[in-house]
């Protein structure tokens, strides 16, 4: 194993032994960084073929680390020497030259894991490790070359770990919902896991709304029913779910981002049939809301197709242009609560059936 690898590749490999200098475990997210160490090291009822030692990067030294490589225990732990330095930027910024030299040291007497946050891939310390050593990236894995994560992948990896670590099938809508409830964090998502590993029937299985109720509490549950009354045409439901959560300390835009995620998808789904109208290729309305991000089980599309014709191509079309409005005003003239409290009531009668579909 050898250079710089996503995480996830790294967690799925048989073998987690390392090659000796320095490993940098980088990214924004701890909670996976946390699940690296633990597959070099072990956890708890698991034995490591290393005698470990761990260090905080705030207070660690150079000495400190070079004494803990080159010494061998009295009391055991005969296994190569592995040093974790946590929360090691301010460690690597003080020792930069030592490090490079160490890499480059025939040598190096054990592993020196480092938990960083940034990793630059423009330094002499990145490209040695990169040639001689492994580097393992910890956050969300990219589509290709672009900078959105892939949501797939995520899924994939929820659905794994439900499986093997807390005996559940969690459903791929499911592991959507959680990714979209979550924000994506994975500490976060973990615990959610656990917890959903409660809610599960006989057969140890779970349906997607199980996992909104237990995931996102009343409030989360009582907004998808706001946005669902809302699409149909009854804004006076709508309203009143509105007025509920409003009245027990939700702020208006903590509110809107999970309406605006909702309301994006039947613009895009306008558009994808627009531009299919314009290649002359016949339309294909649930392809397109599928395309969109709608799931194409738990009929969830059949509902999407029907809220769609209720709000008709116009309104619907006109979504992200209400949203983009609806965002600005929440963060600048509407940002009190009571005044951002009549850009959400305006956007549900937007679309109330009274006024009818625009042509």
């Amino acid at each position: 194993m050898q250079g710089t690898i996503h995480v996830f590749e790294f967690l799925d490999s048989a073998s987690a032994e390392l090659p000796a200098g320095v490993c940098a475990v980088f990214g924004s997210e701890r909670f996976l960084k946390r699940l690296a160490i633990k597959h070099v090291i072990g956890g708890d009822d698991q034995s490591s073929a290393y005698s470990v030692t761990q260090l905080e990067g705030d207070s660690a030294t150079w000495a400190d680390v070079h004494d803990e490589l080159s010494t061998r225990s009295l009391f055991g732990g005969d296994g190569p020497k592995i040093v974790v330095v946590d929360d090691a930027d301010k460690f690597v910024s003080n020792y930069r030259d030592r490090l490079e030299d160490f890499q480059a040291s025939k040598n190096k007497g054990g592993v020196l894991m480092l938990l960083v946050g940034k990793w630059a891939s423009n330094t002499r310390l990145y490209k040695a490790i990169q040639k001689t050593g492994v580097q393992i990236r910890c956050d969300a894995p990219m589509r290709g070359k672009s900078k959105q994560p892939d949501q797939g992948a995520v899924q994939k990896w929820l659905i794994a770990r439900a499986k093997s670590n807390y005996d559940f099938t969690l459903p791929a809508a499911g592991a959507a919902t959680l990714i979209e409830l979550t924000d994506c964090e994975f500490g976060r998502m973990d615990q959610e896991l656990q917890k959903l590993a409660l809610y599960v029937d006989d057969k140890g299985k779970l349906d997607v709304e199980t996992v909104r109720m237990a995931v996102g509490g009343w409030r989360t549950q009582t907004m998808w029913e706001a946005i669902d009354s809302a699409t149909e045409g009854d804004s006076a439901t709508a309203l009143k779910l509105l007025d509920r959560m409003l009245q027990s300390g939700e702020h208006p835009l903590a509110l809107f981002g999970q309406l605006s995620w909702s309301l994006r998808r039947y613009s895009t789904a306008t558009e994808i049939v627009l531009r299919d109208m314009r290649h002359r290729r016949k339309p294909n309305l649930p392809g397109s809301l599928k395309d969109a991000g709608f799931n194409a089980w738990g009929g969830e599309l059949d509902k999407a197709s029907s809220r769609i014709k209720q709000l008709g191509r116009h309104r619907a079309g006109m979504m992200i242009d209400w949203l983009l409005d609806a965002d600005g005003k929440l963060k600048r003239s509407h940002s009190r609560p009571e005044r951002g409290r009549l850009v959400l009531e305006t956007l549900f009668v937007r679309m109330a059936k009274e006024l009818g579909p625009a042509s």
